[in-house]
């Protein structure tokens, strides 16, 4: 950033109103156009503004097309910069009305733009005086090459300059008769077309960061940084763009790593469709373990349940001794961190250390389902990430209605407070969706009975959406399932499982089947439509039948309109449940 762009930066900063939102030096659109700054205006529409830095006596000569710069005898040519902003806007803006929800419906501009948009230069070291005087009697020339409608100059941004004064400067930019205001999600659909790195396509929708979600996305530096997220917060959504930005800066290969397998190949598949194939590798982290083992030769007795402990072990035995320093990866981002042992984590910090390497970690305490004294109840820095005053909060739950986020925390609450982590403490997820509809809740007579009322549940969502991939069913474990893939299969409904390692490889949310999954291989995943099936089940190894808890919290926050849960065993848990019928 130049002196005179900063200069432009504190003053957009300072003078335009809280409501606006400004950009600096981002691609803009699929042409990837780069004009200094973007603004959106709720009042007044979308800006587009270069940031000229040339003094009055480096002006050699000047028009239309071009302006010839001399410094220290040289000429140099380049476009006149008002013409290469009206270019970088009319490029953007001619895309928009595409997208109906940004056309004029009716009226003598039907089908055109329903916002207003305006593109200036500002000349940070050239007063306006100094502007008029090039053409020395003649005042009209610069006027028609540089009207002062479209430029700001170094005396109109001073620190003296009122802000309204600054804003009206800028509203003056814009030539046409109507003002729409840009409402909250006129300026989302904006940012999805300006920016559609920040956007993501889940199901049949495009979803898009929030602001804050964006900031955060847009300024995670290099090194040990940490991102802790409650359900829903969009981490996925940062880490894929996170993916695709260290794509761009860095020359070197990223890799993604999670404890799923399922939730690896939908990764994959998201980092497929982005194109980043060849330059991001998705593992989780037991076959990256054998991978790397593989690799370097190192020699480990295949088969067993306990294959990939072995593969983990030799390859800790073989990072200590020194024997493999480089993963061959410049990056490394790990998703649902919370399920990472600290050996685990121990290990990945030592191979991406914090100097040279960048590495994220993404959590959220409240979604440590698996071994409890695997759910980050160590500090961080016990295990090596430095990430202290690099850890970001997502504390605001856009996946869910508030409705199913709500019974979600009333019914695990409890839990959750009893089983604080002192290391990392819990955080409340805050609503940001929509009201929905209360989750249903059935007491079945058999598991029979469960089976025909979620196959009819099922069905009547099916006549809503029309796609079967909208919905999921998970469970506890692949027995729970069993009279309900007969009945499915008895009304024509296709499904795929993901419950064992080949199953869960080849998830792909492309079928259009409904999924059926535990509540394990659902982390990470989200569909609109779920239904949590024999939830008051309890292991018998259970200490206590409370421990199922964060798993159907899991399982109740991966549905993002509606959510049903049923039950047909006798306990604690389903007399919980009919707490909230």
């Amino acid at each position: 950033m130049t002196a005179g762009e900063k200069r432009v930066a504190s003053r957009l900063e300072a003078f335009m109103s809280n409501e606006c939102l400004v950009w600096y030096d981002i691609p803009v659109g699929r042409k990837n156009r780069h004009p200094d700054f973007v603004i959106i205006d709720p009042e007044n529409g979308l800006v587009f503004l270069e940031v000229k830095d040339w003094t009055v006596h480096t002006l050699h000569q000047v028009n239309h097309e071009q302006v010839i710069l001399e410094t220290n005898g040289i000429l140099k040519s380049e476009i006149n910069p008002l013409l290469q902003v009206r270019r970088y806007a009319c490029d953007t803006v001619n895309a928009l009305p595409a997208d109906s929800r940004l056309r004029q419906n009716d009226g003598q501009y039907k089908g055109r733009l329903n916002l207003a948009w305006a593109y200036g230069v500002v000349f940070t070291r050239i007063t306006r005086q100094q502007l008029k005087a090039l053409a020395g009697n003649d005042e009209n020339a610069v006027e028609r090459i540089f009207p002062s409608a479209q430029t700001i100059c170094q005396d109109d941004m001073t620190q003296s300059v009122l802000p309204d004064i600054f804003r009206q400067k800028i509203a003056g930019m814009f030539t046409m008769g109507f003002r729409t205001r840009v409402t909250p999600q006129v300026r989302d659909i904006l940012r999805a077309h300006l920016f559609p790195e920040m956007t993501v396509r889940q199901h049949s929708q495009i979803k898009i960061m929030d602001i804050q979600q964006e900031i955060l996305a847009r300024n995670i530096g290099d090194g040990h940084r940490v991102i802790h997220g409650v359900a829903g917060s969009g981490k996925t959504m940062i880490l894929l763009f996170r993916c695709l930005y260290l794509a761009e800066t860095t020359p070197g290969k990223i890799l993604v790593l999670c404890y799923n397998i399922t939730l690896a190949s939908y990764l994959r598949e998201c980092i497929e469709s982005r194109g980043l194939k060849s330059r991001v590798t998705v593992f989780h982290f037991h076959s990256w373990c054998a991978s790397m083992i593989k690799r370097h030769g190192i020699q480990v007795t295949a088969g067993g349940k306990d294959y990939p402990e072995k593969c983990f072990s030799a390859l800790e035995d073989a990072v200590n001794s020194g024997t493999i320093t480089d993963t061959g990866y410049d990056a490394v981002l790990v998703d649902e961190g919370h399920d990472f042992e600290s050996r685990w984590l121990a290990l990945i910090a030592r191979l991406f250390d914090n100097a040279s390497r960048s590495l994220l970690l993404m959590y959220d305490d409240a979604q440590s389902i698996y071994r409890r004294e695997r759910a980050l109840n160590f500090s961080l820095a016990s295990v090596g990430i430095q990430a202290q005053g690099r850890t970001s909060v997502l504390p605001v739950n856009y996946r869910n209605t508030k409705r199913i986020l709500h019974f979600a925390y009333a019914f695990s609450r409890e839990y959750f407070e009893k089983h604080q982590n002192r290391e990392i403490p819990f955080v409340q997820p805050q609503a940001g969706g929509e009201e929905g509809t209360e989750p249903e809740i059935l007491r079945c007579a058999s598991e029979s009975d469960e089976a025909v009322q979620v196959v009819g549940w099922l069905e009547k969502r099916y006549t809503l959406c029309g796609h079967w991939s909208d919905m999921a069913v998970l469970c506890p474990a692949e027995f729970s399932v069993k009279h309900l893939k007969e009945v499915m299969t008895q009304r024509g409904i296709p499904y795929a499982t993901c419950f064992d390692s080949e199953g869960k490889k080849k998830y792909s949310r492309r079928k259009d089947v409904v999924h059926l999954l535990t509540y394990q291989s659902s982390k990470g995943l989200e569909f609109p439509y779920v239904a949590v099936i024999n939830a008051s089940f309890v292991h018998s190894g259970a200490a206590d039948e409370s421990e199922v808890i964060p798993a159907l919290y899991v399982a109740f926050t991966r549905a993002t309109r509606e959510l049903l849960v049923t039950c047909y065993r006798e306990n604690s848990i389903s007399r919980h449940l009919e707490d909230f019928v």
